[in-house]
Order: structure tokens, then C-alpha cells, then sequence
């Protein structure tokens, strides 16, 4: 091997091996959203369910936004819905939203976590909590109510 080729050889391989050694593992930081994005995403959720559609997709979502909420699944329409503002809570980004529901018709509060960012998921904060404890939801549990 001559020297030219021998030089070009080391530093090709002191490349590859500066850049494994540089490569960053990725954190639970890396998977929260930006609030506007985390806003937009519930809103691309909460509009086409109060307009009624029964598809649990979110359609026209760029990056998609999946969704993790039992309300809805379970046949609940929405007649209208208020977002609140973005409240503490155990997940990185979490919005109160003021319900209008039928199915029975009735009003309350929930809090919405989103997380992700390709795909992006909205969760209600109860099937959040759940999720991320591997837990069964308990016959009769309801979470503490959200005060205002």
C-alpha cells in the first residue's frame, strides 16, 4: 500500500470511529413536542370529534397524530369543547380541556397529554397514567378531579 493510500485509509477509519463514539443516545427529552405543536395536535383531535366524525384517525395530520381515549371509543359524541391552557402534570405536556359530551349529555374537565413527535399521541391523562404504569384499568377507579 503506498503512502498516499495508506493516509487516506487512517483517516477514513479514524472517521467511522470518531463518529460511533459521537453518536448521542436518545433521551425522553427528545420525544416531547414543542407547546404550539402539542396545541395543534389536540386541536387536529378535538375539532373533527366535536364536528362529528367517528373515526378514531386524525385525519390530514403532518406528522400523524394517533390518539388514546376511551371517551371517544366508547361512542361519546362532542358537542363542544374549550382547551383550557397547558397544566402540571406527571407527563412532559398536558392541557386542561372542558368537555361537552352526549351519550349521556354532560360537562367535565380532562387533561389531555401529548407526546411524540412522529407520530405525535394525544392520551386522556387517566389512559396515560395507565400506559406508562402497565396498569388494567380498575372497575369503578376514576382519577381525582381536575380542580379549576
Amino acid at each position: 500500500m503506498t503512502s498516499g493510500r495508506l493516509l487516506v485509509y487512517l483517516i477514513v477509519v479514524a472517521a467511522l470511529i470518531s463518529g460511533l463514539g459521537c453518536r448521542r443516545t436518545q433521551r425522553n427529552d427528545d420525544f416531547v413536542p414543542r407547546e404550539e405543536v402539542a396545541r395543534s395536535a389536540l386541536e387536529a383531535y378535538l375539532l373533527p370529534w366535536s364536528a362529528g366524525s367517528k373515526s378514531p384517525d386524525v385525519p390530514d395530520t403532518n406528522p400523524p397524530v394517533s390518539v388514546g381515549d376511551e371517551l371517544r371509543l366508547k361512542g361519546r359524541a362532542l358537542t363542544g369543547y374549550k382547551i383550557l391552557g397547558q397544566v402540571s402534570a406527571e407527563a412532559p405536556v398536558c392541557f386542561a380541556v372542558q368537555l361537552s359530551l352526549n351519550n349521556p349529555p354532560e360537562e367535565r374537565r380532562e387533561r389531555y397529554v401529548v407526546v411524540g413527535i412522529d407520530p405525535l399521541w394525544v392520551w386522556r391523562y387517566d389512559e396515560y397514567v395507565m400506559i406508562t404504569h402497565w396498569c388494567q384499568p380498575m372497575s369503578g377507579s376514576q382519577s381525582p378531579p381536575l380542580k379549576p
